[in-house]
This record gives C-alpha cells, structure tokens and sequence, in this order.
C-alpha cells in the first residue's frame, strides 16, 4: 500500500483513500444510501450467469437483504463506481462477502491491492484469518490462490477459501 495516500476525517470517522495503481488512480470511500443501485448493478452484472448455472436463478431481494452499507467500501475512478467490497469482521475472522470490479477494470492491479487492503483490515482488528466463498468457476478464484487463500471446504459448486495472516 505504499502507493496511496489516505484522509481520515475524525469528526465523521469516514475513511477516503486515494491510491495509484500502474498509473491510475483510484478513491476508496465508504458506501452511502445512493450507492446501491450502481453497486447491485455491477454485481449483477459481473455474478448473474453464475447464479444462473449454480442456483438456477436470479433473486433481487437476496442482494438487498444482505446489503449492509457499515461493511462495503466504494471504489471510484473518474468519479464513476468500478469496484466494491464487503469485509465483515466476525469473533474469529474476517469474511469478504463479496469483491466486484468491472469487467474493463480487471486485470489492473486492483484486485490484488483490494484483497491486501482488506487482509491489513483484519490485522488492523487483531484478526489473523481471512475467509471467502467462491464459485468454483469463478475466474476470480486464481486470483485468490494466487494471493495465498487455501480451500478448507468444498460445498459442491463452491469452496470456502481462507488465509492465514
């Protein structure tokens, strides 16, 4: 991370970062009220076909019971959302619920700095594991493997992976 700059404003407690990847810049912001539309459609878009093999369908209301905007943090560049995560700190571990970049900005460096960002996130907790679910055919599960997540389940068409940190 020594790429980036971060802001903490104390009076609201709300982090932004600014950080550069191979020459493009990024701001990582806390999610507010008016990011749920732009995120759920980027994670449709980037997660529908695999719902669709693996479970058979698409459901609407899943996505948004399980938004929680305390645990997502927003990824912009040129002001515009490419990319989110969900990081839940849990007694044990943390848990990233999800992790979602879009199409033209994958293969940048993003993912691999989001997934340290989050792993120092955890240490920053006084956690030392990191676990996710992940399709099986999932192009992103390589870049899991790649980054040190070992598989400690198989629940048929996906895997739990984890870290240690």
């Amino acid at each position: 991370m020594k790429e980036s700059n971060t802001y903490l404003n104390l009076k609201t407690l709300r982090l932004n970062m600014i950080i550069k990847i191979k020459n493009l810049k990024y701001k990582i912001r806390n999610c507010n009220n008016t990011d749920y539309k732009p995120i759920y459609n980027l994670f449709k878009k980037n997660m529908c076909a695999l719902f669709l093999k693996h479970w058979g369908g698409w459901k609407p209301e899943t996505f948004k019971k399980d938004f929680n905007k305390k645990n997502i943090k927003i990824i912009e560049h040129n002001k515009k959302i490419i990319a989110f995560y969900d990081l839940q700190f849990k007694t044990n571990c943390s848990y990233i619920h999800n992790i979602q970049i879009a199409t033209a900005m994958q293969g940048k460096g993003l993912g691999s700095y989001l997934m340290k960002e989050m792993e120092e996130r955890t240490k920053k907790q006084k956690l030392n594991k990191i676990r996710l679910r992940v399709f099986k055919d999932n192009p992103a599960k390589k870049l899991y493997l790649k980054q040190g997540y070992k598989q400690i389940k198989d629940e048929g068409s996906s895997v739990i992976l984890e870290k240690k940190l």
